[in-house]
């Protein structure tokens, strides 16, 4: 008996995407492999013709859903989706050919693992960045190993974020335990996801380059302070479900993140010219834990703007 290809579901947020959907979604049909693909688009509440161009697809479903922000989008097409794997990718950015064959082999390899995240390289109106993402940042077998695992997956999210949305191919079973995306959430919402999915079962990894991600003015991830106060939000949810013990047992200095996080907060504060902000966040990474178990470069960074807080006395 033949057996049946794999449905692999992509799902694409779009809000007033129409100016990059349409390579998008190219990038999306050209993928080819031993596998039947579904692409969702959910039009988060666009006031121009993304729908329109999402429908102009016969191979494409278009869903609309008054704006509710991009974890109720993806949820939204989650929902909706037929296949065992739900792969996602926002509407600016780009899959590589060859991606989904790729990352199905790995999760055929690691049938125990709950998702699988590949490498991922910037591109921008000058041109593509030279490194990818886990070139630059030292990824891949270097900081895993030369397995399709990654160790210590839940710790090392909470330390860096490594992975990118658009790069994971996710089973559904899995999503469907953890609950999908949190829709109260507008920033770090993948964060939050992949640790919830991290305590459930293994993460996998693929060397490949699964993701093209466009940068450009628009990015909502750009606003670094937004950012930061938003993993100060998931660090709180995660550790208010911790057990006693439990983050020793999964390697997780909550004290040290949170410190890391109020002096990188602190900086950018500085940075603009808000001395009275810095000075209080830089107050907080303090009480959280004081300077003398903090990393010699972040007392660094402190005394540097304690020094330009005195120059312009």
């Amino acid at each position: 008996m033949k057996r049946e290809l794999p449905l692999v579901s992509a799902v694409v947020p779009a809000w007033n995407a129409a100016r990059h959907l349409q390579a998008c979604l190219a990038s999306v049909l050209a993928q080819r492999g031993p596998f039947t693909l579904e692409v969702i688009v959910v039009d988060d509440g666009s006031q121009d013709n993304s729908a329109e161009i999402a429908r102009g697809h016969a191979d494409v479903r278009c869903i609309r859903q008054a704006n509710a922000g991009p974890s109720a989008a993806r949820n939204r097409g989650i929902e909706a989706a037929q296949g065992e794997y739900l792969a996602f990718l926002d509407a600016d950015d780009l899959w590589p050919a060859g991606k989904l064959t790729a990352q199905l082999e790995v999760l055929q390899r690691a049938p125990e693992a709950a998702l699988v995240f590949g490498d991922c390289r910037q591109f921008d109106a000058q041109g593509v960045r030279a490194r990818t993402e886990f070139e630059a940042n030292g990824l891949g077998a270097a900081a895993w190993g030369r397995g399709c695992i990654v160790p210590q997956a839940y710790a090392r999210l909470l330390d860096n974020n490594f992975i990118t949305t658009g790069s994971v191919v996710a089973r559904r079973a899995a999503l469907e335990r953890a609950g999908g995306f949190a829709e109260d959430l507008r920033l770090v919402e993948d964060l939050d996801l992949w640790l919830r999915l991290a305590r459930q079962a293994p993460l996998a990894w693929c060397g490949r380059e699964c993701l093209q991600r466009r940068r450009h003015d628009a990015n909502i991830s750009a606003d670094g302070e937004a950012l930061g106060l938003a993993f100060l939000d998931v660090l709180r949810r995660h550790a208010a479900g911790w057990q006693p013990g439990e983050a020793q047992a999964l390697g997780v200095d909550a004290r040290r993140l949170e410190a890391r996080e109020w002096l990188h907060l602190a900086q950018l504060a500085h940075r603009r010219g808000d001395s009275s902000t810095a000075w209080r966040r830089l107050g907080r990474s303090v009480a959280v834990r004081p300077w003398s178990a903090t990393p010699w470069r972040a007392a660094q960074a402190a005394l540097g703007m304690l020094g330009g807080a005195a120059g312009r006395k």
